[in-house]
């Protein structure tokens, strides 16, 4: 894959985001000129930020981390609110001012232009440093990553420069809080995520309803009786079901007393 191939793999997941969320803004859209240019602004912020991230704490390899608090800390205390700023700077030194900023919307759609391009760039220098294959991992996550940290001090701007509903110093709060605001967003959202999708493989199990209760042999008749029976259903004789062999009632395998689960078909046998 040549350098355009990367520059496509880098740029497309930043570019559809930035597609959706256009769709959006119904009721007043932005002047595609200064989308544009907000966008390219953000992939410019990333040049100051890496030079600022890398006076403070030198070239951080990920392959070379062993002090995960550590690296967890200069995320949170540096490269975080120096990405945001930079990506913030962007949005308050030109679109901001601009008369097309005139709604809560506005804030919300230029620092999602100037998050996606932050990250779009961000993600061809990774391209170039690991190959195409590292997108599987930075397109579903740190390119989102991005819009949420942004749509954080996005939304207090907007609210802020078109109504003065917020103070200014709610907007220098939710600069600094985006990383760490946005970082726990995305923790909780997917783990709501997570849980709901354990919710739904519970609910179209194709075994929700069936439960395989084993089979023992009766002692008086030899007959197969359920696990769970005080009686044969044959001779009425007392069920015994201590250690005698347990039949699958899935699949009728013979299993041992001790058995958990078939070894014919892989079901749980339930003794109670």
């Amino acid at each position: 894959m040549g350098a355009a191939g990367f520059v496509l793999v880098a740029f497309t997941p930043g570019l559809f985001w930035l597609w959706f969320f256009l769709r959006q803004d119904v009721y007043r859209p932005e002047p595609r000129r200064l989308i544009a240019l907000t966008f390219a602004l953000g992939c410019l912020s990333t040049i100051p930020a890496g030079a600022i991230n890398t006076t403070f704490l030198g070239d951080l390899d990920p392959e070379q981390i062993t002090d995960i608090a550590g690296f967890a800390a200069a995320m949170l205390l540096v490269v975080g609110p120096v990405e945001e700023f930079c990506k913030f700077a962007v949005v308050r030194l030109k679109p901001y001012r601009s008369l097309y900023f005139d709604e809560p919307m506005d804030g919300l759609v230029y620092a999602a232009a100037a998050s996606l391009g932050f990250a779009s760039l961000e993600n061809l220098f990774y391209v170039f440093q690991f190959g195409p294959e590292v997108m599987i991992v930075r397109a579903p996550l740190s390119t989102v990553a991005h819009l949420v940290f942004g749509s954080i001090w996005g939304y207090a701007l907007g609210v802020h420069g078109t109504s003065g509903y917020t103070k200014a110093g709610m907007v220098a709060a939710s600069l600094l809080l985006a990383f760490p605001l946005g970082a726990l967003a995305l923790v909780i959202g997917g783990g709501i995520w997570t849980f709901r999708r354990f919710k739904w493989g519970r609910r179209v199990s194709p075994f929700r309803y069936r439960r395989n209760y084993p089979q023992v042999e009766c002692r008086a008749c030899d007959r197969l009786i359920r696990v769970t029976s005080q009686y044969c259903r044959f001779c009425g004789a007392t069920a015994v079901v201590e250690s005698r062999q347990l039949f699958c009632g899935n699949c009728g395998n013979q299993n041992r007393p001790d058995a958990g689960f078939c070894t014919g078909c892989g079901d749980q046998l339930l003794l109670a």
